[in-house]
């Protein structure tokens, strides 16, 4: 690591020096399967390594909005992936190797007197603010590295008696970041915000509840949508309902709570449902996207596959560690790449607004 640093100094961040953060991202993704487990501790608790990586993340998060600007073809978007990359496995391979080091209620701190980390990982916070404002790919290496620290954490405080605290109004953000995205074009991004979400309400120390019953206008707005669909026949085949899947996990979350919300009542009851209005724009969105091929799932992992081409190293480098980042996620993310399922889909929806038109002429 000594000789990447040098070059970063000397040369700042080359395809060299991208190939080497590969590398050490595939050294820490062994050591969760009993392998090289010494040599990711040197890289967890390198001290310069920790402080680039917490420069890089500061510098991200500081650019807001504009951080949208900064994909695959631009410098700093191309060190922030693989250092999103790098800090996905190194939340993995932490919770295998070296538990004892984490301290939760420093992941989850806030504001300017933070305590600086001591290992290779990432805040909630910084996470949350780089689903919101990044691009496409850093919006789903960051929502898979969130998973994996709310998973940490539920497990921690599954098992130990722990007092977290956190202010309600930074317990709302993080759960606005999440709600906000569950529509969001890559159903991965979607999911994983779910399962966020979801972990987030069984949190009882932190009196989560209470926030979600009385500020649930957004979480209203999924569940009515999921209900919507699963109301109309034509729209609750396989193709379409894997990407229902995190509106309805965010419903089974609310289901889940002690003091289930007023309004699901309402919504699940039987007059509602028959007098939901069919959606019309949705399904000619729905037709656009599958004719136009604009589903950020399948542009990711294209792009992904271009880049390795033409970067040699690089690209297929960061091909390989997105293969094994997105295997984590649910097999059916993987049905809008099948031309058949496309073909299906658009034939369902041709025959629901058929059948719209007819019902309409009557």
């Amino acid at each position: 690591m000594d000789y990447m640093f040098s070059a970063v100094a000397s040369d700042g961040w080359t395809e060299e020096v991208l190939t080497i953060v590969g590398i050490l991202s595939l050294i820490l993704h062994h050591s969760t399967k009993e392998a090289l487990a010494e040599a990711s501790k040197t890289i967890i608790l390198n001290v310069p390594l920790v402080s680039t990586i917490n420069n890089i993340i500061s510098e991200a998060c500081s650019k807001g909005p504009a951080l949208s600007d900064h994909d695959e073809g631009t410098r700093t978007g191309d060190v922030l992936i693989f250092v999103l990359l790098l800090l996905f496995f190194s939340l993995r391979s932490i919770r295998a190797i070296l538990p004892g080091i984490i301290d939760f209620q420093i992941l989850l701190d806030e504001g300017r007197n933070m305590q600086p980390l001591s290992y290779v990982s990432i805040r909630c916070h910084d996470l949350c603010k780089l689903m919101h404002f990044g691009s496409a790919p850093v919006k789903l290496i960051a929502s898979f590295c969130l998973v994996e620290l709310f998973n940490g954490i539920s497990d921690y405080t599954s098992r130990t008696l722990v007092d977290l605290k956190l202010r309600e109004g930074y317990l709302s953000s993080i759960s606005a970041v999440l709600e906000g995205l569950i529509f969001f074009n890559d159903i991965r991004v979607a999911l994983n915000c779910s399962l966020c979400f979801s972990s987030l309400t069984t949190w009882r120390e932190l009196q989560v509840e209470p926030m979600i019953l009385e500020k649930d206008h957004w979480c209203r707005l999924i569940v009515e949508e999921l209900v919507m669909s699963l109301s109309t026949p034509s729209l609750t085949t396989k193709s379409l309902m894997i990407h229902h899947k995190p509106a309805a996990n965010v419903a089974v979350a609310l289901l889940k709570l002690s003091e289930t919300p007023s309004w699901m009542t309402k919504v699940f009851d039987d007059s509602s449902i028959r007098n939901f209005p069919y959606p019309n724009p949705r399904e000619e969105a729905c037709r656009r996207q599958v004719y136009t091929d604009d589903n950020q799932d399948s542009s990711i992992e294209d792009h992904m596959q271009h880049v390795a081409v033409n970067l040699d190293h690089v690209g297929k480098t960061r091909t390989f560690l997105f293969s094994l980042v997105s295997s984590h996620s649910y097999p059916g993310c993987y049905l809008w790449r099948s031309q058949s399922r496309k073909k299906e889909l658009l034939e369902e929806i041709e025959l629901f607004t058929k059948c719209l038109m007819e019902e309409d002429e009557v």
